[in-house]
């Protein structure tokens, strides 16, 4: 079940034809669940953030969404947090899912931290 905090804006999300250019050039982190890639942003703009869940991770659209949605749900919370410039696109890896929120949660914190994106 996703929690009720609030979700991230639209003006923080990643839009889709940047997806190919952080995959390629971006710094990849990982985690058990989670990738991390990163990519400096082109201007000194609030960060933003993007969920990817493939088809062979998890097949049902619904569930795919519901995984975004939490993982979104998780980033908001250290929103304020987070260094400015950077764009962090999340990647569930293949058997990651089906995952709770609490170590989904932890696992966030993790990437962030360990790539030093929190402040």
């Amino acid at each position: 079940m996703v929690s009720k905090s609030k979700m991230l804006p639209k003006n923080r999300r990643i839009p889709r034809d940047n997806f190919t250019h952080i995959l390629s050039h971006g710094i990849r982190f990982n985690s058990s669940k989670l990738l991390l890639y990163l990519d400096k942003m082109p201007e000194n703009s609030p960060s933003r953030v993007a969920f990817s869940v493939s088809k062979k991770v998890c097949p049902k659209a619904v569930d795919r969404n519901r995984y975004r949605r939490i993982g979104y749900s998780v980033v908001s919370k250290f929103l304020s947090n987070i260094k400015s410039g950077y764009f962090l696109f999340f990647v569930y890896k293949k058997g990651s899912i089906p995952v709770k929120f609490s170590i989904l949660e932890k696992e966030i914190e993790a990437l962030l931290s360990g790539s030093y994106m929190l402040e």
